[in-house]
């Protein structure tokens, strides 16, 4: 039997899901080509938004009133493109995390949005800590998270997440954060 990995997938999975999150993934196939190195396929939807151009400007006071008038026309564009091989090395997922680690610790102490991928994969991630389990393979398509990991039995297992099954997983670990310090009363009350 081979030793427990010392990989914290959390952190790593949190990582890639963010660097996943500015690249608008809406499904993926992540493969580990080692404990350090990630190979990610999937299909990125990206909208980008072209404004109408700005009317010329008008010599008389009527026409300015004219133009103001009429709706400025806006239109989409869908910019989806598949990709394949994209590579998370070890040093990318610490620049990630970092930048991850400065993005929360600046914003309020709301708690994270538990339909977030980066979320999600911390929940996998977390999921595959708790179990001592190693990474083989994952997928995200429909909102369905496949995970095939390799037990303590050294034995490959498949498990299927539902966005319900996740929100679980969520509920339970935020219950287990530190509680927040409570301030204690000042004067007479």
């Amino acid at each position: 039997m081979k030793p427990e990995s010392t990989v914290c997938y959390e952190n790593i999975l949190r990582a890639i899901g963010q660097g996943l999150e500015k690249l608008d993934v809406n499904s993926f196939d992540l493969l580990e080509a080692s404990d350090t190195e990630f190979v990610v396929g999937g299909e990125c939807n990206k909208t980008k938004t072209l404004h109408a151009p700005e009317p010329s400007p008008k010599k008389s006071f009527l026409s300015f009133f004219r133009s103001h008038d009429k709706p400025k026309t806006t239109r989409t564009s869908d910019l989806g493109f598949n990709f394949v091989g994209l590579r998370f090395t070890g040093s990318d997922i610490e620049l990630l995390d970092q930048k991850g680690k400065v993005l929360r610790s600046s914003g309020d102490s709301c708690p994270p949005n538990p339909q977030s991928l980066s979320h999600i994969l911390r929940m996998t991630g977390t999921y595959l800590d708790y179990h001592g389990s190693r990474l083989s393979r994952l997928s995200w398509h429909q909102q369905i998270l496949t995970l095939w990991h390799i037990n303590r039995r050294n034995v490959e297992a498949k498990d299927v997440f539902t966005p319900l099954n996740l929100y679980d997983q969520w509920v339970h670990q935020f219950k287990k954060r530190k509680q927040l310090r409570v301030l204690k009363p000042t004067g007479s009350d």
